[in-house]
């Protein structure tokens, strides 16, 4: 895997050559992109807007506007859907995480902010209200469009969003959540990603019942991955490159189907798993950007033009000058004559040398 180093510490992890109308900007420092082999980035913007965050992006065709500030974190997974009729943007605040599983389904015109991201404070203790706080949706999520996501929530794996919901709280495994503010409407569910579009009678026959146990998920306490574990883990390190190397290890190469599964009442402040340190092992070949070309400043443009103009008022000073001289006139009237020599232009030339040579002689004397 490539590894291009830019200015100011930041740094691009993957094949450059994947992105498709993409803008991706460092405005701060110490700032990493790690883009998996098989992750496809398209019309898409990512901004670090301060130091020292991470966006890492997994096996997925990605169509993502994301802003980040200073240690902030975003993850999207593997093998999630982005449809391509509108947007999905993420704006993540004050140090916290947007973190996204595997295998979601995400329709169009959805929003993720963790931040309000101005300050409410309760009138009686002078107590800030409003604090920041991360998102974490789990595997096999469906977004359905125009939802709005704010902070502090916790979607759990097999879910279903309704359109036009707004995320306010936490949605469990296997149900059906809809409304503004969001409610849980249905239970005991599970969803597949086939689309009804262009069904006939026969394809939809087939599928009305499924006997598959794919999506439907279980707690299981010695392989969930807690939020509230890995939100006190990422608050522990400080640099994106360890923020990076822990992502790696102990999300994205964790394939246990049930590790965002979380059920009504089950334990939730639990340890992380146990995980190995795999991303060690992945060699980099370091490519350096090549450094920008000095722009001239204002002043040096200035006198790039200044001098330019001196020169050419010389040239055309000298080439004056030679046309003033008595053999360049003579020589123009040779040719003259020489064009015209069936008009009689020869005798033409006897008086117009005469000419020429009497003022020549007055401009000199002059």
């Amino acid at each position: 895997m490539q590894k291009h180093i830019r200015e100011n510490g930041n740094v691009i992890y993957g094949d450059l050559e994947q992105f498709d109308k993409i803008k991706i900007t460092f405005i701060g420092k110490n700032n990493i992109l790690f883009l998996t082999p098989k992750c496809r980035l398209k019309n898409s913007s990512i901004c670090f807007g301060g130091d020292n965050a991470l966006v890492f992006l997994g096996d997925s065709t990605t169509l993502l506007n994301i802003t980040l500030h200073s240690n902030c974190l975003f993850y999207g997974g593997n093998n999630n859907y982005y449809n391509p009729a509108g947007p999905r943007t993420f704006l993540i605040s004050e140090r916290k995480n947007i973190i996204i599983g595997n295998n979601c389904l995400y329709s169009h015109t959805i929003w993720f902010r963790n931040a309000d991201p101005h300050l409410i404070y309760d009138s009686d203790t002078n107590k800030r209200i409003n604090l920041t706080k991360s998102i974490y949706i789990g595997d096999h999520v469906w977004f359905g469009q125009e939802i709005g996501v704010t902070k502090g929530v916790f979607v759990a794996s097999g879910s279903i969003i309704g359109a036009k919901s707004m995320l306010t709280k936490n949605c469990l495994s296997n149900t059906v959540n809809a409304g503004n503010p969001i409610r849980e409407i249905k239970n005991n569910i599970f969803w597949l990603n086939e689309c009804v579009h262009n069904w006939d009678a026969n394809k939809t026959k087939i599928y009305d019942k499924v006997d598959s146990d794919q999506f439907k998920y279980t707690y299981n306490q010695n392989e969930f991955l807690s939020p509230k574990a890995i939100e006190d883990k990422l608050d522990s390190l400080n640099t994106a490159q360890e923020k990076l190397e822990f992502i790696y290890d102990a999300i994205y190469c964790n394939k246990n189907k049930n590790r965002f599964a979380y059920f009504k009442d089950m334990p939730y402040d639990i340890p992380l798993p146990k995980y190995e340190e795999k991303f060690k092992l992945l060699k980099f070949e370091e490519v350096k950007q090549e450094p920008p070309i000095p722009q001239p400043t204002p002043q040096e443009q200035i006198k790039v033009l200044q001098d330019k103009i001196k020169e050419l008022e010389a040239s055309n000073q000298k080439a004056l000058k030679i046309k003033n001289h008595l053999s360049y006139k003579l020589g123009e009237a040779l040719i003259r004559a020489n064009k015209n020599w069936y008009k009689g232009g020869y005798i033409k030339f006897i008086f117009e040398v005469m000419r020429i040579n009497k003022e020549h002689k007055n401009s000199n004397h002059t």
